[in-house]
């Protein structure tokens, strides 16, 4: 491959890259301003637009011809296609998200299916959209982004999403907006909200988040103590090791311990958000099921106190 190749190759993936955050910050802006029902179907359209986007990026940067169903017509693959070439071709494992078909050929699966089918519905009919069920899809999605925008193309989705959430807040108050009177919360920040959200709403419907033929995780809830949310899960769905968690909200890490009394989890704070993460920030035994750290949580401890 020439270098003049490779060049193109690396601004056709960029190109693609920065058309799914534009197009997943303008969905979730649809979500935070959003106050007729039509804005639901945006956020719909907009984020699966940015899911099919970072397929086809990755798919590019594979071999960049497999994007194209002609290439002389600039026509490009659907998201079916795509994650068929990328599981077969590009030998990724996205099982998860992809589901065999009799041919032999992959197509979307799981979570992404739902998301795509209601995508389908908006473009085809008329479809009352609940904003709980826009909520679950977003969070259907960020299950999907961040773990695939940070392993497959070496992008850090908050980074990504903060910055372009300053570019629109510049652009908003050279137009006369007050700063003051935009929705503080992030476009990221509101996606990891909707994944919490999924988490506890796939709860009431008894269907594990990963891989449907497990059985079903009970979550424990707690505070962060940093932004004062209720938004951290314990285990953690998102965490690389059992024994961290963080809070959806604020992003901050809390290492997760086991009263040795009644065996409930209980977290303590660990540090606030970093965009990289060096594993010797870590406490050792993050990765431990028994911990010398362990003690009493802070009901057993005022039981223990009392006696």
């Amino acid at each position: 491959m020439t270098n003049e190749t490779t060049s193109n190759q690396q601004r056709l993936v960029v190109k693609l890259e920065e058309n799914a955050m534009d197009s997943l910050v303008h969905g979730v802006e649809h979500h935070l301003y959003g106050r007729r029902n039509t804005d639901w179907k945006y956020v719909i359209l907009h984020v699966f637009h940015a899911v099919e986007l970072f397929l086809k990026a990755r798919l590019a940067k594979h071999d960049e011809s497999f994007i194209y169903k002609n290439r002389n017509s600039g026509n490009t693959v659907g998201s079916d296609e795509a994650i068929n070439l990328l599981v077969r071709e590009a030998k990724l494992s996205l099982f998860q998200y992809a589901e065999r078909q009799e041919s032999g050929k992959y197509k979307l699966g799981g979570a992404l299916d739902a998301l795509r089918k209601a995508r389908n519905s908006i473009e085809h009919k008329e479809v009352a959209l609940k904003p709980s069920e826009v909520k679950e899809f977003l969070g259907a999605a960020f299950v999907f982004l961040d773990t695939f925008v940070d392993k497959e193309l070496g992008l850090s989705l908050k980074t990504e999403l903060d910055n372009l959430d300053e570019i629109r807040k510049e652009e908003l108050s050279e137009n006369g907006v007050e700063v003051d009177d935009i929705e503080s919360q992030s476009t990221y920040q509101t996606l990891s909200m909707a994944y919490l959200f999924y988490i506890q709403h796939m709860r009431t419907k008894g269907i594990p988040i990963s891989y449907p033929k497990e059985k079903w995780t009970d979550y424990h809830y707690f505070t962060s103590e940093m932004c004062n949310k209720e938004a951290i899960a314990v285990p953690d769905p998102t965490a690389k090791y059992p024994r961290i968690a963080h809070c959806f909200n604020c992003l901050a890490e809390y290492t997760v311990h086991y009263c040795l009394k009644c065996e409930e989890p209980y977290v303590s704070f660990l540090q606030e958000w970093e965009k990289e993460v060096n594993i010797s920030s870590y406490p050792s035994w993050v990765n431990s099921v028994d911990n010398e750290a362990d003690s009493f949580c802070e009901l057993c401890s005022d039981w223990i106190d009392d006696q």
